[in-house]
């Protein structure tokens, strides 16, 4: 897939004649998780026409339902940018196109009006990226030019000048990037670990985070962010508290559920990430054995012969000949009959489940259709 970034995505839609050129950036983070997932060749705003089978969700005005659509394919990123500007942002045929609007926030609930997108929330998806993301270009100054921040803060005396340009510098950053310099500034929080084995020790010494005593106020549908934050605190402690920490992050770009939300905050924090929906039981074996821990995505409800329900995130930590370890952050599951009769604070930390009955939720269609967050190409610290 052709590479692309939000600047590229941007310049682009300028070119086109793009109003707002950020708009069509936030767009493009938005329909295809920052460039990783296209609906059809090229084709990164979900833009439907002859071409490329997928499928999709839509908003019918209740929830959201699973359908088959056909997307367009484009012969490159900047000739989807094009076509998008063309028929949305400008004016179309009998179509009043969202650069006659003042504002890019009123560009972006024009979109929802004019049924570019059926989720209620798109605007305000968009907004967000836009206020988080959108940086003014300016020209690059000469090398010669350029302070050192290093040697800038090695001379900083409190003078006015200096105190003036570090609030400037301050007032530059996104919440992301300040936030960031604030943990590197206040160096570590917890305590070093051990050095890990060179062959994993099952289970794996994962921290356990129970979703329901989120403070966020969405701990019971927070299964997901807090599998994901198991995961990547064992990977890099420096960079998370605990799931409420990691969620907060999440609900910069979306709703908890959401995997496109997820794929975004996990690239905020720098973490090398894929999202599968084949999964099979071998490849949860090989990530183990390799040391990481594996979200992965199973069917709660229902007896074992019929599993159902719209999901559940748990976070595997090992594995013996029979069984998997899990940390399951609702608690103990009832692999037979479905539900969890036990659901206190620690109930489903290092949970035995048997490996048979758990693929049997995990692996619903065939031996190869489970889904799961594949977090090894990150660096174990």
């Amino acid at each position: 897939m052709t590479v692309t970034s939000w600047h590229s995505i941007a310049a682009a839609a300028g070119k086109a004649g793009a109003k707002f050129p950020e708009l069509v950036a936030a767009q493009w983070a938005c329909e295809s998780g920052w460039g990783q997932k296209t609906s059809g060749v090229n084709n990164f705003f979900g833009i439907k026409g002859k071409g490329t089978k997928r499928t999709t969700q839509e908003w019918d005005g209740a929830k959201f339902i699973t359908i088959v659509d056909e997307f367009k394919d484009y012969a490159s990123p900047e000739e989807c940018v094009q076509d998008l500007v063309k028929k949305w942002y400008l004016d179309y045929k009998d179509y009043s196109g969202v650069n006659d609007c003042s504002t890019r926030e009123d560009a972006a609930r024009e979109l929802v009006k004019q049924g570019y997108a059926t989720d209620p929330k798109y605007a305000e998806k968009l907004i967000d990226l836009m206020n988080r993301n959108a940086v003014p270009s300016q020209p690059m100054k000469p090398v010669s030019d350029l302070v050192s921040l290093v040697n800038a803060a090695k001379y900083y005396k409190g003078e006015s000048h200096q105190t003036a340009a570090w609030e400037a510098l301050e007032e530059s950053l996104t919440e992301d990037q300040h936030e960031r310099f604030s943990k590197l500034y206040r160096g570590p929080q917890k305590p070093a670990r051990a050095p890990l084995p060179e062959t994993p020790k099952f289970p794996l010494d994962v921290m356990y985070f129970y979703q329901r005593d989120s403070k966020t106020g969405h701990g019971e549908r927070s299964c997901q962010s807090s599998a994901i934050a198991m995961a990547i605190e064992y990977i890099d402690p420096s960079v998370i508290v605990d799931d409420d920490d990691y969620l907060k992050k999440v609900f910069k770009y979306g709703d908890t559920v959401s995997q496109i939300a997820q794929k975004a905050a996990l690239d905020s924090l720098g973490f090398k990430n894929q999202f599968r929906m084949n999964g099979s039981e071998a490849e949860l074996l090989q990530l183990l054995s390799k040391g990481y821990p594996v979200p992965i995505g199973i069917l709660h409800k229902g007896p074992i012969n019929a599993p159902s329900g719209g999901g559940h995130w748990i976070t595997l930590i090992g594995y013996d000949t029979s069984h998997f370890y899990v940390h399951d952050p609702f608690g103990d599951l009832d692999l037979i009959n479905g539900g969890y009769p036990k659901a206190g604070p620690t109930d489903g930390k290092c949970v035995k489940y048997t490996r048979t009955n758990l693929m049997k939720r995990w692996l619903i269609a065939s031996k190869n259709d489970g889904w799961l967050w594949d977090l090894s190409g990150n660096k174990i610290q």
